[in-house]
């Protein structure tokens, strides 16, 4: 792969890394309500998850697609069940509590999400897509190749976001945290139907 080549797919990538989606949402509001520190075990486990799922995606490229409407709509429900639940937590946690003295979300809860996560399933199979021409190069280090700059994209767009929440997590005092909470609460429930209405749209674009 040449360095155009790698610029290629950074731009082809950025559209989909940069924009909101359920991913860099869900760390964002998470943030927000526990901070930046307690929020990076999660962002470990999101990439960790990133960089194996992407790589073993693909090495069975022909054999997920293939499979491809069916696993969908099995993400669609698990994925928004699971930030239903994390929504759940935080209304158990009382509006206006103090969230910063909560523990966070955890490693396992950022592994999890990227695997029931379908933008990043998504858009992972049009990367592969649209860039599949080997050449000469060895099929695990194209893969390593392409995983790396997926993986370091979606990175910096999940810091971004984090960051961004951070901040917004820090404005204002007790008086206002109740409102600001049950925002975030109505946040991820909103997240959590945006992630069925994304999985409808690509059934629509590519399976009718």
């Amino acid at each position: 792969m040449t360095f155009n080549n790698i610029i290629a797919v950074c731009i082809f990538l950025a559209p989909f890394a940069y924009s909101p989606g359920p991913g860099v949402m869900f760390f964002a509001v998470n943030t927000a309500r526990s901070g930046f520190k307690k929020t990076l075990p999660a962002i470990a486990g999101y990439h960790v998850g990133i960089v194996v799922f992407t790589f073993c995606f693909g090495l069975g490229f022909d054999f997920f697609v293939s499979r491809f409407e069916l696993i969908l709509d099995i993400l669609k429900y698990l994925g928004s069940l699971y930030v239903l639940y994390i929504a759940f937590k935080i209304t158990k946690a009382g509006f206006g509590s103090d969230s910063k003295s909560e523990s966070g979300i955890t490693f396992f809860n950022g592994m999890i999400f990227i695997f029931l996560n379908p933008k990043v399933h998504i858009v992972i199979t049009l990367m592969y897509t649209k860039f599949n021409d080997l050449g000469n190069m060895n099929t695990l280090i194209y893969t390593l190749i392409l995983t790396i700059i997926f993986s370091i994209n979606n990175l910096i767009s999940v810091l971004i976001y984090s960051l961004s929440g951070n901040v917004i997590g820090n404005v204002g005092n007790n008086k206002i945290s109740k409102f600001r909470d049950a925002f975030f609460g109505l946040s991820l429930v909103l997240i959590a139907i945006w992630m069925m209405d994304v999985v409808g749209l690509v059934k629509n674009l590519f399976f009718t």
